[in-house]
This record gives C-alpha cells, sequence and structure tokens, in this order.
C-alpha cells in the first residue's frame, strides 16, 4: 500500500495521505521518523526532518489527555479522523503540536518533539530568538516557536495547504530507538511505556 500523494505547489512534494495516520499509533509515530514537517508561513515554507516522536494511546494510557474518553475544548481535535493536527498550550507558555492518528473513535496521537531544520533557517532563527540551530528545535516549544505554529494550526487537515508533512526519508529499524517518554512522572503504570522514539546518533533530538 502506498501512504503518500503528489501535491504540487510550484515545486513538486509528497504529502503524507490520511491512510499513513489511520494506523496503529505506535507504527506513525516510528514511521514519521524522517519525513517532513512544512508549516507554510506568510508563503515561506519553514520546515524540518522529524526526528524524535512520542505515542499518546488515548483512553488507556493515563498519560494521555483523553484518558478515560475525557472531553474537553482543549482536546476537541484528538476526536477527529487521523490526519488532522492537534495543538496544545503547556504552562501558559509553549504550544506543543501533535499529528491525530487512526478514527474519531480512538482518539489518539502522537507528539512532535524534535526537528532537524531544513528550509527557512534564518526566519526561524529569528521567530525563535535563538541562532543556534542545534537549539532551535529539539523540544516540542521550541519547534512550534521556530515554525510559528500556534493554537490556530489547531484542528488543521494534513493535507491542506497550510500544515502538512512530506514523505522525505525511510529511517530503518536498527536506527530507532525507543525509550520510555518524558515529563509524564503522574501516569502510572504508563511512565514506563517505551512509546518515545527518536533516529539514533541524530544531533536534533530533545533528549538522549
Amino acid at each position: 500500500m502506498h501512504y503518500f500523494s503528489l501535491e504540487s505547489n510550484g515545486n513538486e512534494c509528497m504529502k503524507l495521505k490520511n491512510s499513513f495516520y489511520r494506523r496503529k499509533t505506535e507504527t506513525v509515530a516510528r514511521q514519521l521518523l524522517g519525513k517532513k514537517l512544512v508549516h507554510l508561513h506568510n508563503g515561506q515554507r519553514l520546515s524540518g526532518i522529524i526526528t524524535e516522536t512520542e505515542a499518546y494511546l488515548g483512553l488507556t494510557d493515563r498519560a494521555c489527555h483523553t484518558f478515560g474518553g475525557r472531553k474537553t475544548g482543549r482536546v476537541k481535535s484528538m476526536y477527529l479522523d487521523g490526519g488532522h493536527s492537534y495543538v496544545y498550550l503547556i504552562y501558559g507558555m509553549y504550544f506543543c503540536f501533535n499529528v491525530v492518528t487512526r478514527t474519531a473513535a480512538h482518539p489518539e496521537a502522537v507528539l512532535i518533539r524534535a526537528l532537524e531544520p531544513v528550509e527557512g533557517i534564518s526566519q526561524m532563527q529569528e521567530l525563535a530568538g535563538q541562532q543556534d540551530i542545534k537549539k532551535l528545535t529539539n523540544g516540542p516549544g521550541k519547534l512550534c516557536r521556530a515554525l510559528n505554529i500556534t493554537k490556530q494550526q489547531d484542528g488543521l487537515s494534513l493535507l491542506g495547504k497550510e500544515i502538512f508533512i512530506e514523505d522525505h526519508l525511510s529511517i530503518p529499524k536498527q536506527k530507532v530507538i525507543s525509550r520510555s517518554r518524558i515529563g509524564i512522572a503522574s501516569a502510572q503504570e504508563a511512565v514506563d511505556w517505551p512509546l518515545r522514539f527518536y533516529i539514533k546518533d541524530n544531533e536534533f533530538i530533545s533528549k538522549k
């Protein structure tokens, strides 16, 4: 099965199809590594290669915002079908970008934790107030600031013109490291689930 569709916006690129996202969340989290997240901001492509992700497994995952069927205004985008964005605010300061997976009946998502900057780097440095390229997008809040992703991008289709993910690299299984997720100390039995994935030896991840 092919999970990519050809889109042309001046340059030809391969956007991930909805069918890519509507699979098992852990699988999507692994296979997003090496893909390119793009935000078209003021006509310019701001993008980076996805180097680190975390899977959140919905109703049975105490670390997930929809655990137990929780429904609030904050999480309504997680109840969309896979292939939409879910953006939330943490600490009243930082936005985090997530990819909604599976179907509306399974409110699950993948957090994009880190990117390797590719396009629009000088603009990203200006937006983030950070000149060190290795510190520009090595965290979920940092990458949102650099790509100017805010709550305005919440609930958007990832097949749209504003924010989307392109096929780029396929990372071999032996190059994918899995570890427990970060910052979920109160998640009880879910604390140690190995649902954080990153590219081995990549310098643009949040934490080894």
